[in-house]
């Protein structure tokens, strides 16, 4: 699946929450659910006033936005050009955007913290995984935390494909190597990971009421 093109094709659609696949049931979530989830995840990281926040596959920015007064930067990184150049029309002081591939961008600094939330499913094989989780702990202060949240369950692929039209589109999507949920990840898998690298993780179970907490949990990294 290329990602880049399929992201890019994002920018026509005119919701900001549709924009970066923020939907349940066929509509965006609510505003007052995406404030909740910033919340839930300024607790995770346990954010400060003065930390810097590292944001990678930031799409168009919505959620740095209300992550912003938390904190006293953000940079945002993402693949698609097209939804950085979204972000940049945020216009918000001490939040910069720009374009990178998790697998492979490179800063010339560390932040505080790092996130990337709602992404891991487009990182599609193990190899590239382990290269993600590298460049967030390349770039985060050490004794610290890294959050990737959002992460599609394998454990839950059959809570999520539980009617006969989504085991449809699953299968057409396959044949055509195009599957729009990407890969969905087993925690054993990450938490394999990050014990290889030398690092200490622990799933965490969503809340019932995130949008997603019936098939995604979160993995916090301490770096």
């Amino acid at each position: 699946m290329n990602w880049k093109d399929f992201w890019n094709k994002q920018q026509a659609e005119t919701n900001a929450y549709k924009q970066v696949g923020r939907v349940l049931n066929g509509q965006s979530i609510e505003a007052e659910t995406l404030e909740k989830i910033a919340h839930k995840i300024a607790q995770q990281l346990h954010l400060q006033a003065l930390d810097t926040l590292l944001d990678v596959c930031c799409g168009n920015g919505v959620l740095d936005a209300l992550l912003l007064p938390k904190v006293s930067a953000i940079q945002g990184i993402d693949l698609s050009d097209a939804l950085i150049q979204e972000a940049n029309k945020l216009a918000l002081p001490q939040l910069s955007f720009s374009v990178g591939n998790a697998v492979s961008f490179g800063l010339n600094q560390t932040f505080d913290k790092t996130l990337l939330y709602f992404s891991f499913q487009y990182i599609e094989s193990l190899a590239d995984a382990q290269k993600v989780i590298e460049n967030l702990v390349l770039h985060t202060k050490k004794d610290s935390y890294i959050l990737i949240g959002d992460i599609p369950n394998q454990l839950e692929f059959f809570t999520y494909y539980n009617t006969p039209s989504k085991w449809w589109q699953w299968i057409k999507q396959e044949l055509k190597s195009a599957n729009e949920m990407g890969r969905f990840w087993h925690p054993k898998e990450l938490l394999r990971i990050c014990e290889n690298l030398g690092l200490k993780a622990e799933i965490q179970t969503q809340e019932p009421w995130q949008p997603y907490a019936h098939y995604r949990f979160d993995l916090l990294i301490y770096s």
